[in-house]
């Protein structure tokens, strides 16, 4: 082989492991990338795990709500009310039959 073609081929060697260090280089950086977007998406669960947690919370409570108003017989409830005395008063009647 002569020093030409020699020279060339070197250089095409060079030319090669620059791009083996640049690939290298990228996937180093698309790692760290893909790290960084991991701690982002555990947090994103973490908040959503949250937020269903004070959903649930927030619909017990207004269920709580619901039931206390109607016990109470605010206008929006009263006839779930006036069921829930007619379902009771009847129970009572039962009662009252049995021991009769």
């Amino acid at each position: 082989m002569n020093f030409v073609a020699m020279s060339k081929l070197l250089n095409q060697i060079d030319q090669i492991e620059l791009r083996i260090k640049a690939l290298m280089d990228e996937n180093r950086r698309l790692q760290m990338e893909a790290v960084d977007r991991q701690k982002v998406i555990d947090s994103l669960e973490k908040e959503i795990e949250e937020a269903q947690e004070t959903i649930r919370s927030g619909a017990e409570s207004m269920i709580a709500l619901k039931t206390a108003n109607a016990m109470l017989g605010s206008d929006d409830y009263k006839t779930k009310t006036k069921l829930k005395i007619n379902a009771l008063v009847k129970e009572i009647d039962q009662c009252i039959a049995q021991l009769a």
